[in-house]
């Protein structure tokens, strides 16, 4: 399954009269359009997420580390995402690579990492994240990311 959301069916092809293409013939998209549960897979970013869990520990196991580092991973993720589906993946649609980025802060929110360092994070970031996570996690597929056909 591709990693793009397709939310918007291609135009069917059109036979001439003599039962092949005429001039505006396009070609049928293989692509069916993605339900709910699709869209809400393919706006996770489990590959760039796993990535951030495996730095983020790796930096709570090595002790005294300079405060910045953290925030340095952070960053990284989020144009490791971007990266990874525009040119891995060949994600095209900006909603989408948006979208998909976004996650990531959600998701990196949620995990800790260098939010942990904020006292009102330690407090009750971590309610709140989850909460977040929860309401876009459900809102995102909702999106168009796609342009309805013409």
């Amino acid at each position: 399954m591709p990693r793009a959301i397709v939310d918007a069916a291609a135009p069917a092809a059109r036979e001439g009269t003599r039962g092949v293409p005429d001039d505006g013939f396009v070609a049928p998209s293989r692509e069916e359009v993605d339900a709910y549960a699709d869209k809400l897979l393919k706006l996770i970013p489990a590959e760039v997420i796993g990535v951030y869990l495996a730095m983020t520990s790796i930096l709570q196991g090595a002790g005294n580390i300079h405060a910045p580092v953290p925030w340095l991973v952070f960053i990284f993720g989020i144009f490791a995402t971007w990266f990874y589906l525009r040119f891995t993946l060949k994600v095209k649609e900006t909603r989408q690579l948006v979208l998909t980025a976004l996650a990531f802060c959600i998701w990196a929110f949620t995990i800790g990492g260098p939010f942990e360092t904020l006292e009102w994070y330690r407090d009750a970031g971590g309610t709140y994240a989850g909460l977040l996570l929860a309401g876009y996690t459900f809102m995102a597929p909702q999106i168009r990311i796609t342009k309805k056909p013409t």
